[in-house]
C-alpha cells in the first residue's frame, strides 16, 4: 500500500513537466525511398511479452512486410548495420518462427495477420490489425527484439520506397501492472529504485538543514557546506523529475523525453557541484585557509569549465548521433570517454591537493585521512561501474543495474560527507573549527592565499575574541618628578572621586591579563 501511495504521489505531479513524448507505445508515419527501415526496439520477457499493432498503407505501396529480429549475432548483428541487400536482410530470418509479418490482403482470412482493403478520403488503403492478446514472444531469456519494415519487391505497386502508418503497443505485463506492463525488461524496477533514493535524499536534505542551522548558530556554516546542500538539492530535484518521467511512462506507455532529460541535467549539475566542493576541501579551503591563491583559482576554473563542456557535449552527442537501432550506453562516445578521464584527473588533483594540505597541517589528519579513503573509493566507483556496464554487462540488464549503482554511489558520497561534518563536539574529525567571521576578516584584510592556524578560542560557541581590541597596555611608565623632589604615582580611585567634586568610575575588564595573540598568516600555493 505504501508503494502504491508513493506512485500516486508521483502521478499527482504529472502536469508539472510538459514535453514531447515518444516511446514504446510507438506511432507515426514512415515515408522513405529506402527498401528497408528500422522502426523500434524493445526487450521482451519470455511468455509475458506482447505486441499489438495496426499497420496501414496506400495500395500503390503493396508488398510491405514487418521483420522481427532478436539480439543474436546471427540475426540483428547481421542485418544492422551492414551492406546487405534488402532481400539478404530478409533471408536472415528463420522460416516458421513468425518473424516475418506480410502485410498483404491477397493471402485471405486464413493467413495471419488478417489484412483488408479500405477506402480513406477517396484513396485505397490496406489495413492490418492485431489486437486482443496480441503476438506473444517466447525465448530462453529476456531478449531485445528489433522491428523493421521492408519492401524488397518494388515492382508490386506504382509507389517507390516505403509508405507506412503504424501504431505499436509493446508490453511486458498484464493490464494495470504499473511496474512491468509498459517497461522494457531492461527498465524493470527503475521507478521504485528512483522513488527509494528520492526518499533517502529527502531525509539527507532534512538532516543537512538541521546541521546547517546548528553550524550557523556557532558561526561555522562555511561556503563548502552550503555547496554540499546545493548538491543534495540538485540531485533530489533531478530524482524528482525522473520519478515524474518514469511514472508517466508507466501510466501511458510513452517516454517523457523532456522531464527525463531535465532530471539527468540536474543530477549532472549536482555531481559537478559536489566534485568542486571536494577539491576545494582538499585544498584546505574553509578548513586551513580562508582564500585560495590566484593561480589555484584559475586552474580550478579552467578544469571545471572543461568538465562542464564535456558533460554538455555528452548530452548533445547523444541527442544528435545516438542510434536507437543499436543498444548503446550513453558513455560509448568520445565525450563519454573524455568524461571518465576528467573524473580520474579530478581524483588525481584531489590527491595532490590533499597531500600538501596534510603535509602542512598534520593535526588535521583526523578529518583528512577518512576523507581521502572514502572519496578515493567514490571517485573510482563511477568510472568502474561505467566500464563494467559497457564491456561486461549483458545489454538486457544494463539500464536498471546502472541506474541503481550510480544512485547508490552518489548517495554514499553525500552520506559520507554528512557523517564527517556532523556538528558533534565530541568527535575528533570535525573539519570546521574556524568561524565564518574570522574568514571574512581575513578575506578583507589578508593577502592572497592567506591561511590561519587553528587556535583554542576558535571552537568557542560565543564568537570571536574581540577583547584584545579594548585592553589597555600594562607597560611600566617611568616615574615623574614634580617640582623636582618627589615621585608621583597615578591617582587612586579615591583620589579620582574627589577631583573637582566629580564622581569617576574606572574602566574595568574582567579576566583579562594580557592581549590574545592575533591569527598567524602564511601564503602557500
Amino acid at each position: 500500500m505504501d508503494g502504491m501511495w508513493i506512485l500516486s504521489l508521483c502521478f499527482a505531479f504529472i502536469l508539472i513537466v510538459p514535453g514531447h513524448v515518444t516511446g514504446k507505445r510507438v506511432d507515426g508515419t514512415l515515408t522513405t525511398l529506402e527498401d528497408w527501415h528500422f522502426i523500434t526496439r524493445f526487450c521482451f520477457l519470455s511468455e509475458k511479452g506482447r505486441l499489438r499493432y495496426v499497420f496501414e498503407y496506400p495500395q500503390e505501396f503493396l508488398d510491405q512486410q514487418i521483420l522481427l529480429y532478436y539480439d543474436d549475432l546471427s540475426q540483428w548483428s547481421e542485418a544492422y548495420p551492414s551492406d546487405k541487400t534488402c532481400q539478404e536482410k530478409v533471408d536472415i530470418l528463420k522460416d516458421g518462427k513468425n518473424q516475418i509479418i506480410r502485410l498483404d490482403p491477397t493471402f485471405g482470412k486464413d493467413y495471419w495477420p488478417y489484412c483488408e482493403n479500405t477506402v480513406k478520403e477517396g484513396r485505397n488503403y490496406i489495413r492490418c490489425e492485431l489486437s486482443g492478446l496480441g503476438l506473444k514472444f517466447r525465448s530462453m531469456r529476456e531478449r531485445w527484439w528489433f522491428i523493421a519494415v521492408s519492401r524488397c519487391n518494388q515492382g508490386s505497386g506504382t509507389g517507390r520506397g516505403i509508405n507506412l502508418t503504424y501504431n505499436l503497443h509493446l508490453t511486458n505485463g498484464d493490464d494495470g501492472d504499473l511496474l512491468h506492463q509498459e517497461f522494457s525488461a531492461d527498465e524493470f524496477y527503475i521507478l521504485p529504485i528512483l522513488i527509494a533514493f528520492l526518499i533517502a535524499y529527502l531525509i539527507i536534505l532534512a538532516v543537512s538543514v538541521i546541521f546547517a542551522v546548528i553550524l550557523s548558530g556557532r558561526q561555522l556554516l562555511h561556503s563548502t557546506f552550503k555547496m554540499y546542500i546545493s548538491s543534495v538539492i540538485l540531485w533530489s530535484f533531478g530524482l524528482f523529475l525522473l520519478c515524474i518521467s518514469y511514472g508517466r511512462y508507466a501510466d501511458s506507455g510513452y517516454e517523457q523525453v523532456g522531464s527525463e532529460l531535465g532530471g539527468r541535467v540536474f543530477c549532472a549539475a549536482a555531481e559537478i557541484c559536489f566534485l568542486l566542493m571536494l577539491n576545494l576541501l582538499a585544498k584546505g579551503y574553509t578548513i586551513t585557509r580562508g582564500r585560495l591563491p590566484c593561480h589555484s583559482t584559475i586552474k580550478l576554473s579552467v578544469f571545471f569549465t572543461v568538465y562542464v563542456v564535456a558533460y554538455a557535449a555528452l548530452f548533445i552527442v547523444e541527442a544528435e548521433t545516438f542510434d536507437p537501432a543499436l543498444v548503446l550506453y550513453i558513455y560509448e562516445s568520445i565525450p563519454g570517454y573524455g568524461l571518465i578521464i576528467l573524473r580520474l584527473l579530478a581524483w588525481a588533483w584531489f590527491c595532490y591537493s590533499l597531500f600538501f594540505t596534510l603535509k602542512r597541517f598534520p593535526k588535521r589528519g583526523g578529518f583528512y585521512y577518512p576523507f581521502f579513503f572514502l572519496y578515493t573509493l567514490w571517485f573510482w566507483a563511477g568510472p568502474i561501474v561505467i566500464l563494467i556496464a559497457m564491456f561486461a554487462m549483458a545489454v538486457w540488464t544494463r539500464e536498471k543495474t546502472v541506474v541503481a549503482v550510480q544512485n547508490f554511489v552518489s548517495f554514499c558520497g553525500h552520506l559520507f560527507f554528512l557523517v564527517l561534518t556532523r556538528p558533534n563536539a565530541a568527535q575528533g574529525n570535525f573539519p570546521y573549527t574556524i568561524k565564518t567571521t574570522q574568514i571574512q576578516a581575513m578575506g578583507n584584510d589578508g593577502g592572497e592565499g592567506d591561511r590561519y592556524m587553528v587556535t583554542s578560542e576558535a571552537s568557542s560557541s560565543t564568537g570571536p575574541d574581540l577583547t584584545s581590541l579594548f585592553v589597555t597596555s600594562n607597560t611600566y611608565k617611568p616615574s615623574m618628578a614634580m617640582n623636582g623632589d618627589a615621585d608621583i604615582m597615578p591617582p587612586s580611585y579615591n583620589d579620582a572621586v574627589g577631583m573637582n567634586g566629580r564622581s569617576a568610575k574606572p574602566f574595568e575588564l574582567e579576566s583579562v591579563n594580557q592581549p590574545s595573540s592575533p591569527p598567524m598568516y602564511e601564503t602557500y600555493g
